[in-house]
């Protein structure tokens, strides 16, 4: 970290050093919480379709966290383009259809919801359905921007299609994570359920597994910078070990799917292991990209516009951040309780 302060003819307790590193620490916590609380929500709805009569019970599970989900999206792009406006300009303009299936899945998402709650009969199954594709619009729009990222936003054909069939992939990750939600949180009461849980998971594992080591492939080999990162003595003793043990997570998780089933805790290590599977993904980009935002053309320190904006949002966050996550570890306090 000091060559890298010295190399901007810095000071590493120079305040413009340090500061767009706490902001982007910070934004990778939203990430994070994003992926994993929002996450579980869009995983059950991308599972609706194949509910059959559970479709209902699927619904209501969602509802103590439906509407505090959608605040970990808007506080990650408002965040994002207030630290850092000119890496924003850029991927705004070149994840522009991106961006607009999210916000189009959000406001799908919210209306079919709440309408949904005032309807009966077809109309009812007319909201779900909606909700459905809202959530398979964000999902898809976020895989599309992940993907994007991984081929460096090239635009030849071939970069195009693969950051498709990552955007792809991460739809059978959200849809794992959604069926090992269910795994954990369903009553014993209701074991169709629960057993129809355990077969999507182990459906969307494997797809799972590939789509995340499609997108390490990708990062690799479209941007050979971040490749000799990852093949230098000094740190593929950090990055194989860290594959090996996203493989092995993915392993552990299809093993202990078989005895989900038989206790309490054995529902909830499949679901765990993947937020640890999680947490390393996106451990493992932040390390890929670090210290770009756009790989050779913006770093952390290009992509500021106001030292004095960034300042008053440290100090903003150094206030609400903890407050906010005391907040939400209440709200989500029994999120991984099975529910009697």
């Amino acid at each position: 970290m000091t060559d890298l302060a010295n190399l901007l003819g810095l000071s590493i307790y120079d305040p413009v050093f340090w500061m767009p590193l706490a902001c982007m620490a910070a934004f990778f916590l939203l990430v994070l919480m994003g992926a994993i609380l929002d996450g579980f929500d869009l995983g059950v709805a991308l599972l609706l379709p194949f509910a059959g009569e559970h479709r209902d019970r699927m619904m209501g599970l969602l509802g103590p966290w439906r509407n505090v989900n959608e605040f970990w999206l808007l506080l990650g792009i408002v965040f994002f383009m207030a630290i850092f406006p000119k890496a924003w300009a850029f991927i705004f303009g070149v994840l522009y259809w991106p961006m607009i299936a999210i916000a189009l899945g959000v406001l799908l998402r919210n209306i079919a919801y709440e309408f949904r709650l005032r309807s009966t009969g077809w109309l009812r199954r007319f909201w779900g359905t909606l909700f459905f594709t809202g959530s398979l619009c964000m999902v898809l729009g976020q895989g599309w921007v992940l993907g994007k990222f991984a081929v460096n936003f090239q635009e030849e054909p071939g970069y195009e299609l693969f950051a498709l069939l990552i955007a792809l992939s991460v739809v059978a990750l959200y849809a794992l994570l959604g069926a090992l939600w269910l795994v954990m949180r369903v009553c014993p009461s209701q074991g169709s359920l629960q057993a129809m849980a355990i077969k999507w998971a182990r459906r969307t594992a494997r797809l799972g597994a590939t789509g995340l080591f499609a997108v390490m492939a990708a990062l690799g080999l479209s941007n050979t910078g971040i490749f000799y990162k990852w093949a230098l003595f000094d740190t593929l003793g950090i990055v194989l070990p860290g594959w090996l043990l996203i493989l092995s997570l993915f392993v552990m998780i299809e093993i202990l799917l078989r005895h989900a089933h038989k206790n309490d805790w054995l529902g909830r290590l499949p679901f765990i292991l993947l937020l640890l599977v999680i947490v390393l993904a996106v451990a493992g980009f932040a390390y890929s990209y670090f210290p770009f935002l756009v790989y050779d053309e913006l770093s952390l320190w290009d992509s500021i516009d106001s030292v004095t904006t960034m300042r008053m949002l440290v100090w903003g966050m150094a206030f609400v951040l903890p407050v906010m996550l005391v907040y939400f570890g209440w709200v989500y306090g029994d999120i991984f309780d099975k529910l009697r």
